[in-house]
């Protein structure tokens, strides 16, 4: 809004349909997809955004085809399971919509669109340990969850110009799983560097360029929870202590 010059003012879904949407997507640094034709706020019908010159630059429906079916399962919990908002029945269609936040709905039918397994399986299938709400200094929300294999995992959701320099790795995406071979879970991560961290700078800048309202899924894995040498308030949650939550992006 510091670039608005006129505001016009109007019964909420007069002017707008009052619904957020997923137009482009950054994973890991150099994997880009966008929503083509991008349609601005004045309905005119442009290219996507300047994303730069990246070989996995792709239309939003390819994301499937760049991940890992392991890194999909994580982009995809680190979507329902850290959320506000919950799936109902429409009482007027009978369809299945979302409700609550805006963003958290933009991002659940994003997941749905592209044929990930349903919020509500995702959920009843994961214990969460923690939650950790939203606040105005913070700028993200979070919350632990317990693992399969007897591990903790840490998601983070928030502003991403705050959260991305907390990160110190990377999830590495290629054109295909057969294009490069990953380890262990099928998550590669790299270190972010210099060079990574200025790319994943200017993704951000280009997203707020063309008014978008950028969010980082972020992560991280513990092999216990609490960790060691973290703070443990009154009520049992463990309380933030840096770099105890520095994740990957």
């Amino acid at each position: 809004m510091a670039n608005a010059s006129v505001i016009c003012a109007d019964k909420t879904g007069t002017l707008t349909q009052n619904e957020m949407t997923v137009v482009a997507a950054s994973v890991g640094v150099y994997a880009k997809f966008f929503q083509e034709p991008y349609r601005f706020l004045d309905g005119e019908v442009r290219s996507g955004p300047n994303l730069g010159n990246f070989d996995l630059a792709s239309d939003l429906s390819n994301l499937n085809l760049a991940l890992t079916p392991e890194l999909a399962k994580l982009f995809h919990a680190a979507v329902v399971v850290n959320s506000t908002a919950f799936e109902h029945l429409d009482p007027e269609t009978g369809a299945a919509v979302f409700t609550r936040s805006k963003t958290d709905t933009a991002l659940l039918k994003f997941t749905r669109e592209l044929g990930w397994t349903n919020v509500k399986h995702t959920r009843e299938a994961t214990n969460i340990l923690q939650t950790i709400p939203f606040s105005s200094d913070r700028r993200s929300i979070g919350c632990v969850a317990q693992l399969p294999n007897g591990g903790h995992r840490l998601y983070i959701k928030g502003a991403s110009e705050l959260l991305t320099k907390e990160c110190m790795r990377y999830v590495v995406v290629y054109r295909d799983a057969a294009n490069g071979v990953t380890h262990g879970n099928g998550v590669e991560t790299a270190p972010i560097g210099e060079a990574e961290g200025d790319i994943i700078s200017c993704t951000i800048k280009s997203y707020a360029s063309h008014t978008l309202r950028t969010i980082a899924l972020c992560y991280r894995d513990f092999s216990q929870w609490p960790p060691n040498g973290a703070r443990v308030m009154d009520n049992g949650e463990v309380s933030k202590v840096s770099p105890l939550w520095t994740p990957n992006v």
